[in-house]
């Protein structure tokens, strides 16, 4: 993709950061957040409205808010140095794209060029900003694509969300009613503990034969496979659209891992991403940034006859019967943490539920007693499709490469009634699969 940067500039808050705020120390949860950065790509139709002047000013304008965003991580200290050095603003231009063709597109990593910062390019210096947004216009076609990166370190996706909301609202005229306040309290809740060498159990790399793909379930397939998963799950309430996709794409992925080992089911670590936002009890505030969020594993085996990923392995009794065993799994192991989440506030649990998970992942790896992990983040509910800067809301979002081993990352769809499943795969694996039978049968 041919994108043209026009413009880079670091824009600062409008009033500058009170003293008091000068130094942020990372919590202890942030201490052991990958060392990625996380991103979003929100796709925008032509419009007359479109005034991109506005997104620099407004931005300047919310920053006090956000004023961790506008400093710079000092590595050794696990400590922002929030003076004000600025967030990076790019102006780009897309020569020869058109709207339909980035709609149409699959694979993250052909929207990194659309990107800010890559993925892989992260916080290697105290110079380096902590934020970056990149404004791209189509100008074959009028339309624009803005695009946001940030440090892991500082921020999870939740807050990424919370950010981009409040960007949003403040350079929407019809908006500017909607205020959404920040809070950045988790270093006082989980005070960090500087640990001698980065913490994180979430291996990340990035090599160039990896892809991310996207594969869709429309409201149909959401529809067929709740009423065929329900009949048979011992799960009482009802199963979620990402539930329901994390079974199908699960049960791909164990019968890729089967296909590349002579036929062997081996233990898989299933990990799912939970928000702790609304669980804790008090609740933590709605826009909690920093990083919050959970990791329920649970070992999962199935056996080598439920595992075929044949073509001619038309059984979709089998099938389902498989879907169902992992929407139970996921379900159990989610139920457990959000239990946890509950009792993280009594005396003395917040470090055991936060590293309990983390240490019993690590260690389960490490003794070879799974042999290896799928990790699924849902950012469905993190609003990125209702981003109306005053030209109306995104018709398309993406990701960009993601260096995390074996993650799927589900968002919504435009219409808010399906999912999408942006899936890590080595690209000698990408056929088998996409020949899974439910990943034929479901997805778009």
């Amino acid at each position: 993709m041919k994108v043209n940067v026009v413009s880079s500039k670091l824009i600062k808050p409008c009033t500058p950061t009170p003293p008091n705020l000068n130094k942020y120390k990372l919590s202890f949860a942030d201490e052991r957040a990958p060392t990625i950065n996380v991103g979003v790509v929100l796709i925008y139709p032509p419009s007359s409205n479109i005034q991109k002047h506005r997104l620099e000013e407004s931005l300047a304008k919310i920053l006090p808010e956000f004023y961790v965003l506008a400093g710079r991580y000092v590595k050794n200290d696990y400590v922002v140095d929030c003076g004000d050095q600025g967030v990076e603003f790019i102006e780009a231009e897309a020569v020869e794209v058109e709207l339909v063709d980035l709609l149409e597109i699959k694979e993250a990593g052909l929207l990194n060029d659309l990107l800010p910062s890559k993925f892989y390019q992260v916080a290697k210096s105290s110079e380096d900003p902590l934020l970056s947004i990149q404004i791209t216009e189509l100008k074959p076609c009028g339309g624009l694509v803005i695009s946001v990166s940030v440090c892991h370190r500082i921020f999870d996706t939740s807050s990424l969300g919370t950010f981009v909301a409040a960007w949003s609202n403040a350079t929407n005229d019809n908006n500017h009613s909607i205020g959404i306040f920040p809070s950045f309290e988790s270093p006082s809740l989980f005070p960090g503990t500087n640990p001698d060498q980065d913490s994180s159990p979430i291996r990340t790399t990035y090599d160039p034969n990896i892809v991310v793909k996207r594969f869709s379930f429309d409201k149909d397939a959401i529809a067929i496979l709740r009423s065929k998963l329900s009949q048979g799950t011992k799960q009482s309430t009802r199963i979620s659209r990402v539930r329901l996709v994390c079974a199908v794409v699960a049960k791909a992925l164990i019968g890729v891992d089967r296909a590349k080992h002579g036929g062997e089911s081996r233990s898989c670590l299933m990990s799912q991403a939970v928000n702790m936002r609304a669980r804790t009890i008090p609740p933590l505030q709605k826009h909690s940034c920093g990083n919050l969020i959970l990791l329920s594993p649970t070992p999962c085996f199935i056996s080598p006859a439920e595992t075929t990923n044949n073509n001619n392995n038309n059984n979709s009794d089998v099938v389902i019967g498989i879907e169902q065993q992992l929407v139970d799994i996921l379900g159990d192991a989610l139920d457990k943490t959000i239990a946890d989440c509950a009792e993280m506030f009594s005396p003395g649990r917040w470090r055991g539920v936060m590293m309990g998970p983390l240490e019993d992942m690590y260690g389960k790896l490490m003794s070879g007693e799974v042999s290896y992990s799928i990790m699924f983040s849902d950012w469905s509910k993190f609003g990125f499709y209702e981003a109306d800067f005053g030209w109306g809301k995104p018709v398309g979002a993406g990701i960009g490469t993601v260096p995390v081993e074996n993650i799927v990352i589900l968002m919504d769809n435009k219409e808010g009634d399906g999912i999408d499943a942006w899936v890590r795969l080595n690209r000698n694996d990408v056929p088998l699969f996409e020949q899974d039978h439910g990943i034929k049968l479901y997805t778009i």
